[in-house]
């Protein structure tokens, strides 16, 4: 074979970048259909190459015999004895065949169909791997021509394509200008390789700043979330991972001239770099930014109340509501947004009432009801909840001049009921500690000189059935 067929292959192979082992392997396969073409078979055929001559020759397997009749598995002796001046009749020879002078014109066209088959795929695949690698990254091309629903975009090797859910409603292009867009996915076609793109993506937008801003790049910075209503506004929340840095300032850059840069590759959209904080109360504040708020009040739901001035309410919640909605979404909890009126009907209102109702009524899922201290009666029960004692828990923190303060407990009530926790949960109670031994309380006699009398706090007597009747 000629070396100007190995020349041409290698040149392609460096043009589109493929390897020179790939091309073999294309070079190989072509030459095995060719010889089926051929000769209907490549059960005894292989293809060898001399590297150092650029030469390709096809070896088959075949016996000796006087007269061939199967050109692909039998050789005339003395063909075979050019090989193997030893040879015998019926002995196998390994005969040598160069694929340009032996093939026929069939099967020379069909070398050159595989060759050509084998190449593109060879290309569409390293160009499919050279940007699936760049997922997620930036790319720079030019718009080729756009359609109604998308801009297909010329990236040098392939053809990216920009659909119109994945572009600004503030971005207009032009043919042959240039486009910076996110690789957002690439997919394998019949065409080749499909790769996808997006200016909308909040990743679009991290790079952007990772690109513009060494702080982000490098580490110093790091950006917690970004949220985004293409055309309208963008959030980013950052933080500073060194106390000398301020995470804001660095991004904005002096004179605002960082961020001016993104905001000119998003056309003007308008972005707000906030600082994100663990508080939620200061984050709040931070992402309903340019809007000034006054106060934050958390709620038992795990949201917020944002209270404005109500010359900054319509700021606060933006146009069509965007504001208020991405400071939500850069939270990750409820922001309802109210002006001072509002919130003072608020107060007066049945729901806020039931809210502070809720949140002083309800228990914790985790915290042991106190109808399961064995003894302690249902009367004693709603006076210890009537003084903000709704669980065992609770009750273990008070001291008996705690529950004495409750309305109708006294101090002979409030020994019984530490005396029912002490033996339910081996609590050693306070008051034990005050008693000489604990002897009068073995003989049954009380400390007090109401006690003494057989009265209780308020002086009544007190019922044998019902001790604590005086209470109620």
């Amino acid at each position: 074979m000629s070396s100007n067929f190995f020349e041409a292959l290698h040149q392609i192979a460096t043009e589109k970048g493929i390897t020179r082992e790939t091309i073999e392997e294309i070079v190989e396969s072509a030459m095995v259909s060719a010889y089926k073409k051929q000769y209907g078979t490549t059960n005894n055929v292989r293809v060898v190459f001399d590297r150092d001559k650029n030469s390709i020759k096809v070896v088959s397997r075949k016996m000796v015999v006087n007269q061939p009749r199967d050109k692909a598995e039998e050789v005339a002796i003395n063909e075979a004895r050019l090989v193997n001046p030893d040879i015998r009749l019926g002995d196998d020879v390994d005969v040598e065949e160069n694929p340009l002078e032996s093939f026929g014109r069939i099967a020379a066209q069909t070398a050159k169909q595989v060759i050509i088959q084998k190449l593109k795929e060879a290309e569409k695949n390293i160009v499919y791997n050279e940007f699936k690698d760049k997922e997620g990254d930036l790319i720079n091309g030019y718009l080729q021509r756009k359609t109604k629903d998308a801009i297909f975009v010329d990236l040098g090797k392939t053809e990216g394509i920009l659909p119109a859910r994945e572009q600004s409603p503030l971005e207009h292009f032009k043919t042959g200008e240039r486009i910076k867009a996110l690789v957002l996915a690439v997919q394998k076609n019949a065409k080749g390789p499909g790769v996808v793109l997006s200016r909308v993506n909040s990743k679009f937008v991290q790079k952007l700043f990772e690109m513009e801003i060494p702080e982000i790049y490098d580490g110093v910075v790091r950006i917690v979330n970004i949220v985004r209503e293409p055309g309208l506004r963008t959030k980013v929340a950052v933080v500073s991972e060194r106390d000398d840095v301020d995470s804001v300032g660095a991004c904005v850059g002096m004179k605002g001239i960082r961020i001016q840069s993104i905001v000119r590759e998003l056309e003007g959209e308008k972005i707000d770099v906030v600082e994100y904080v663990e508080d939620k109360r200061i984050m709040t504040a931070n992402a309903l930014t340019p809007a000034r708020v006054k106060e934050v009040i958390e709620t038992r739901g795990g949201g917020v109340i944002a209270v404005v001035e109500k010359e900054q309410y319509k700021l606060a919640i933006g146009k069509t509501g965007h504001n208020a909605r991405l400071a939500t979404r850069l939270c990750g909890f409820d922001i309802d947004i109210k002006t001072e009126e509002q919130y003072r009907e608020f107060l007066s209102s049945s729901e806020s009432r039931a809210m502070v109702e809720q949140l002083f009524a309800q228990r914790d899922v985790e915290e042991t009801p106190l109808e399961e201290l064995p003894g302690l009666e249902p009367r004693v029960i709603k006076l210890l909840e009537a003084g903000g004692i709704f669980s065992v828990e609770d009750l273990v923190e008070n001291s008996i001049e705690d529950l004495t303060k409750i309305d109708g407990i006294g101090e002979k009530t409030a020994k019984k009921i530490m005396d029912i926790l002490a033996e339910s949960i081996d609590f050693e109670d306070e008051y034990e500690e005050e008693e000489t031994g604990g002897s009068d309380r073995e003989s049954g006699a009380e400390t007090s000189a109401d006690d003494a009398a057989g009265s209780d706090d308020d002086g009544t007597p007190e019922s044998e059935n019902n001790p604590d009747s005086s209470e109620q």
